[in-house]
């Protein structure tokens, strides 16, 4: 096949990909596209490939502020729907930490994993309460992501959960008041209650 053919199927086969930013391999199946033209496409820079089995068109190629969400809306993808962004990727998110997630810190309910993120499954995950719904992801807010980073101290060291802390009341990207609501809502204002004291008390 010359050249100029094989553009013009590249360019047919594109036009049959999923009408959004972000797309499993599944979905470009469903669509009518095998995994040979999948490669093709990605040889050709037609598409990117986020993370295994999760593509981006080439023509939505995001700005640098743009990129952290776009691995965030991949991930998700990649489980489905299924997931939160939580706990050291949403830090990350609020910038109220300097530590850099190797991977994407989700919540997701039992039985999913996938290997390539961090992915802590619970059972029957409350999603109804401190977490927001933005473009193809949804992540805890800032008050319920630093609330469960004291509950879960084996995934974030209490002294770095105290300086998300400070650093967020300080820059005034939350208050007590939430916190304490939040708390409430998730029901343990006991054991969150005495480490926003501690935190107040060394601003």
């Amino acid at each position: 096949m010359c050249y100029n053919k094989k553009m013009e199927k590249l360019e047919h086969v594109t036009k049959k990909l999923p009408n959004r930013q972000i797309f499993t391999s599944k979905d470009a199946s469903r669509a009518g596209v095998s995994r040979y033209y999948l490669s093709k496409l990605i040889a050709a820079e037609k598409i990117i490939e986020l993370q295994k089995g999760v593509f981006q068109n080439n023509s939505c190629r995001p700005d640098e502020e743009d990129l952290q969400e776009t691995t965030f809306r991949a991930a998700t993808a990649r489980l489905k729907e299924r997931g939160v962004i939580c706990l050291l990727s949403a830090l990350s998110y609020y910038d109220i930490t300097e530590l850099i997630p190797s991977n994407i810190w989700l919540w997701v309910p039992y039985p999913y994993r996938v290997s390539s993120l961090k992915t802590i499954r619970v059972k029957d995950p409350d999603f109804s309460v401190g977490v927001e719904q933005h473009d193809g992801f949804s992540i805890t807010t800032i008050e319920r992501t630093i609330i469960e980073c004291f509950l879960y101290p084996k995934y974030v060291p209490v002294s770095e959960s105290f300086a998300c802390l400070k650093s967020a009341l300080k820059d005034k990207k939350t208050t007590m008041k939430k916190l304490l609501a939040t708390a409430e809502q998730m029901r343990v204002t006991r054991k969150i209650y005495p480490f926003i004291e501690i935190a107040l008390s060394q601003l």
